[in-house]
């Protein structure tokens, strides 16, 4: 009976939610319900157990009456008062657990979804999309010339304007270091370019406090295609290459990875015509 008591109160404890006191009054009810009833069972069992070899003290009848109703108030009293006090710990560890899960999720810096918690809930959505890569221009220039507290100061004025313009829906998150990342719900790539190039000029036009004055940042950034069945690590890769082609053609731009070979053209030529 013990195992199957500890059992009962296992599947309870795994299976309720605790997350209001609404949970932890009905998890109460249920084991007060099933303490007093085993409590009164074995308690009228042991009774006519002795009643029939002349045990008992007192006849029967009293001894269901009065020590019947004696067992069920004890056991309910202090049934009650150990199941709230489980059910108010448990409570309490779902919610510092919660706490903690949604903090491992989050990058400590710029508050938005780390890598690993971006990536995960990228490979949960099927819906076709672009995957942007953007990256700060010359952050190891502002690190070196301002310190690196003014460099803490400039990711978080990024991520709160990537967090101002891409709206729940859309995916952003911290990549590491410099870089950040997005998930464009959306297959028109029209309304890509809106939210990449709103997302630059709100970043260009934010001022950062450094010293005396202010610094100015701007991003570089690298956009793929998500569509279909294509692995998250070529869209990755695709995006990372726009990215640096961005880069190498001045930063502060944002290049799409269907653009390589016509933003690379005019260089070719260039450097066909010197070797001419």
């Amino acid at each position: 009976m013990r195992g199957r008591l500890a059992l009962w109160l296992r599947a309870q404890i795994e299976l309720g939610v605790f997350e209001t006191k609404a949970d932890i009054s009905a998890f109460v009810l249920n084991t007060v319900l099933v303490a007093t009833t085993l409590a009164t069972s074995t308690y009228l069992v042991v009774a006519a157990i002795l009643a029939h070899f002349g045990l008992l003290p007192y006849p029967l009848r009293s001894a269901i009456g009065f020590g019947g109703s004696t067992t069920i108030v004890i056991a309910a009293s202090i049934t009650a008062l150990l199941a709230w006090l489980i059910g108010t710990a448990i409570h309490e560890l779902s919610l510092s657990r919660a706490e903690f899960e949604r903090r491992s999720r989050l990058d400590a810096l710029s508050g938005l979804y780390n890598r690993q918690a971006f990536t995960d809930a990228l490979s949960q959505t099927t819906e076709n999309g672009f995957f942007v890569i953007f990256d700060v221009d010359r952050f190891k220039d502002v690190n070196d010339t301002h310190g690196h507290a003014v460099g803490d100061d400039v990711i978080v004025a990024v991520a709160e304007e990537l967090k101002r313009v891409f709206l729940p829906g859309h995916l952003v998150g911290r990549f590491g270091g410099e870089e950040f990342a997005a998930f464009i719900r959306s297959e028109d790539r029209s309304d890509c370019w809106l939210l990449v190039e709103e997302a630059r000029r709100s970043v260009s036009g934010r001022r950062v406090a450094a010293g005396e004055g202010t610094i100015v940042v701007t991003l570089s950034a690298g956009i793929a295609d998500r569509k279909g069945e294509r692995p998250f690590e070529a869209v990755f890769v695709a995006a990372d290459r726009a990215l640096y082609l961005a880069k190498s053609l001045g930063r502060d731009r944002s290049v799409h990875e269907d653009e390589g070979e016509a933003l690379l053209a005019p260089r070719r030529r260039a450097a066909g015509g010197r070797h001419r």
